[in-house]
Formats: structure tokens, C-alpha cells, sequence
């Protein structure tokens, strides 16, 4: 487990580059589970990593709240998911796009998709509101998934906010 303080926005994009680029070099993570309540930062995490990636530019982010899931025509291709409104009925683009290993899925609200569902790799990443800005909390799930989350603690920048503060990275 690893946490990591952003203190703003450009730390949030800051982390969405070096995320994306990271996925790049651990390809076999191609899922991303978000977890917050409403308004910790889920949706504007997803657009910095889909403006960090090659047309990303081209695409307008907002939250899949009504729609339920958004293409992105990024590479890889992203889609974008919130399971809050599902109840259970989750949309069938989602399994498909799981199962696609072109796509980078990026679920919020993944508490309501059920371990089952859950493919082999992937990183959970809780984002909470605390003090000095958003806390996130991430978690790995399966080997590769480990070895990307060794490769993102080695490369933020600890900062002495990090350094004084709870959210200093750990295994």
C-alpha cells in the first residue's frame, strides 16, 4: 500500500502523467478502481490521464454519474465507468471492455463491482478530502499490479509535506 498526498491541481496532474506512464511500462494493469465520496477527486484524476495520453486533447471528461460509462478515443482507449447508479445491473460495455485488453478501464464507485467480477490486476486507489488537499490510498492486486505500484513509489516526489505529514509512502 502506498499513499500520496496531492497538495493542488498540478500535483494531481502530476500524478496523472507519471500514472499513465507508468501503466505504460507495466501493460498488464489495464484497470483502474477508483473509491471516494462525492467530490474527493474520482472524475478529475480521469481527465488529467486522459489528457496526459496521445488524444486526449479531443475528448470533454465528465462524470459517467448519468451516462454510466464514457469512451475516450485516447491510446490505449479508455473507458470510463461509474457503477453508483447500477444497483447491481452493470452495463454490459463494462464486462466487454474487462475483458479487452486494448482498453484501460477506470471505474469509480468500484466498491459495488464484486471481487468475482474483478479481473486478476489492478489498482485500487481510494482518493479522500484530508487537510493538505486529496489523500490517496493505493492498493495493488496481483503481481504485476505490485510491481507497478513499486514503480509509482519510487518515482513521486517526496516533498516535505510527505515527509511531516501521515501520507508518506510505505509498503
Amino acid at each position: 500500500m502506498v499513499q500520496i498526498v496531492l497538495s493542488s491541481i498540478d500535483d494531481t496532474d502530476c500524478f496523472a502523467r507519471m500514472l499513465t506512464e507508468a501503466l505504460s511500462i507495466h501493460p498488464k494493469v489495464k484497470t483502474l478502481l477508483l473509491n471516494g465520496d462525492l467530490g474527493s477527486g474520482k472524475t478529475t484524476l480521469t481527465r488529467y490521464m486522459v489528457l496526459s495520453l496521445p488524444g486526449g486533447s479531443e475528448s470533454e471528461v465528465a462524470s459517467p454519474s448519468f451516462t454510466l460509462c464514457n469512451h475516450y478515443p485516447t491510446e490505449p482507449p479508455i473507458l470510463h465507468c461509474d457503477l453508483y447508479r447500477c444497483a447491481g445491473a452493470f452495463p454490459e460495455e463494462l464486462f466487454e471492455a474487462l475483458d479487452n485488453p486494448k482498453f484501460l478501464n477506470i471505474i469509480e464507485w468500484s466498491a459495488f463491482l464484486s471481487k468475482q467480477d474483478r479481473p486478476e490486476e489492478y489498482l485500487d486507489i481510494a482518493l479522500k478530502a484530508c487537510e493538505e488537499g486529496r489523500l490517496l490510498t493505493l492498493q495493488a492486486y496481483g503481481p504485476c499490479a505490485e510491481a507497478l505500484l513499486r514503480h509509482l513509489r519510487g518515482q513521486w516526489p517526496m516533498r516535505k509535506a510527505d515527509a511531516e505529514g501521515p501520507a508518506v509512502p510505505h509498503s
